[in-house]
């Protein structure tokens, strides 16, 4: 089962989004938090080791930070990041590289393929 970790600034899209993917996918296990500081992410990717990471572009975390944080949890592996600009409809997928998509992509599709 795929995990994905879902960082947030405790508003309603990104409640609405872990609604969304914990009902379509039964493979998927969907974990929201709300963001309160890099200690309390580093321990979330620690404890529960997820394989993807939705951000939100404009919030205190990076991609190049959490990626920084990653380094520091043990076991994780390989983590891919997904940012979201809520407001255009924006998404970018972070892994060895950027790779950035086009509006109408299916945010499932890059949350399960591994050759993005």
């Amino acid at each position: 089962m795929q995990r994905l970790l879902i960082v947030g600034q405790g508003n309603l899209f990104d409640e609405g989004l872990r609604r969304l993917l914990s009902s379509e996918q039964a493979d998927l296990e969907v974990l929201r938090i709300i963001y309160r500081g890099e200690a309390d992410v580093l321990q979330w990717l620690t404890d529960w080791r997820p394989g993807t990471v939705v951000l939100f572009e404009g919030g205190p975390l990076t991609v190049g930070r959490l990626f920084e944080l990653s380094q520091r949890a043990p076991g994780l592996g390989n983590l891919r990041v997904i940012t979201m600009l809520a407001e255009i409809s924006v998404v970018e997928v972070y892994e060895k590289q950027q790779v950035s998509t086009v509006e109408g992509d299916d945010l499932f599709e890059l949350i399960e393929d591994k050759n993005v």
